[in-house]
């Protein structure tokens, strides 16, 4: 079996702090290629996409794999749609999808656990909810690589909340995915995580942290807003560009708590139910 390639191509984008790309991913080699994501709309994704291409002897991908509708990781679509590739996306993003990347209209829609075969190698796509309800990620067996989306980042973690994120169905995904063999994650934003394992861990850990910690202080001050909470957890500690992210991210763990029966709401105050 010829080796696969697969290339992280990270692609300038206004993205969240501290990260300034999105990582895109080609999977193939010489004969055929799979991309998957696309970043955003602008002429940057068409440049670095053409030039990976070109330095890799690796022809124009006809199938594109979007993990979710965001856009920092959908829209670029429209910066190679004279590629006229298929796109594929998780039945459960394809509204949003299509939205993402209007006009192009050429979308197909896969399930979890469906296959598809590049360059005589399998690939699986799972659906992984949680930062959206569509999430894809993808696991490569022969490489045990998961291409992972938004839901594990190299450098800490991804925010979850309104309007499609879960922090329920996150939190399952991250411990779908402590059940596999992984020996590589391409993360969505930043570097190759080399210690799969330890990265999921701790971000599975973090969130259930936040969940206690976000109980503590509701036993502590009674009750509080979302904001007030944010406030409280962060302490001037993040960056005040990712407040707003940080503060939905709260409310995904504080609907989570109210669908477990731990807490309740009142006029925008958030308080232990008794």
């Amino acid at each position: 079996m010829e080796k696969l390639k697969v290339l992280r191509i990270p692609i300038p984008t206004p993205t969240l702090w501290p990260h300034t790309s999105t990582n895109c991913y080609l999977i193939g080699n010489h004969h055929e290629s799979l991309l998957v994501d696309t970043g955003y709309n602008h002429i940057e994704t068409r440049k670095v996409l053409e030039q990976s291409l070109q330095e890799n002897n690796m022809p124009e991908p006809k199938h594109i794999v979007l993990t979710h509708a965001h856009p920092d990781h959908a829209p670029g679509v429209l910066q190679v749609a004279n590629w006229s590739p298929i796109i594929y996306c998780h039945t459960y993003e394809k509204q949003a999808i299509v939205e993402a990347i209007s006009p192009y209209s050429a979308v197909k829609t896969v399930n979890d656990g469906d296959c598809f075969q590049v360059a005589n190698h399998e690939i699986i796509f799972l659906h992984t909810p949680g930062h959206t309800k569509g999430h894809l990620n993808l696991y490569i067996p022969t490489e045990k690589i998961l291409l992972a989306g938004d839901n594990i980042l190299s450098e800490g973690t991804t925010w979850i909340g309104k309007p499609d994120g879960d922090m329920t169905d996150y939190l399952h995904s991250l411990k779908r995915l402590q059940s596999m063999e992984i020996k590589t994650i391409g993360p969505g934003h930043g570097q190759w995580v080399e210690n799969p394992q330890k990265q999921i861990s701790f971000v599975l850990e973090r969130r259930l942290f936040r969940e206690k910690q976000i109980q503590k202080l509701l036993f502590e001050f009674k009750q509080l807003t979302v904001s007030e909470l944010t406030k409280h957890i962060y302490q001037d500690h993040i960056h005040p560009s990712v407040f707003e992210v940080a503060k939905r991210t709260t409310e995904a763990h504080l609907c989570k708590l109210i669908k477990d029966g731990e807490v309740q709401v009142h006029d925008d105050y958030y308080m232990i139910k008794s």
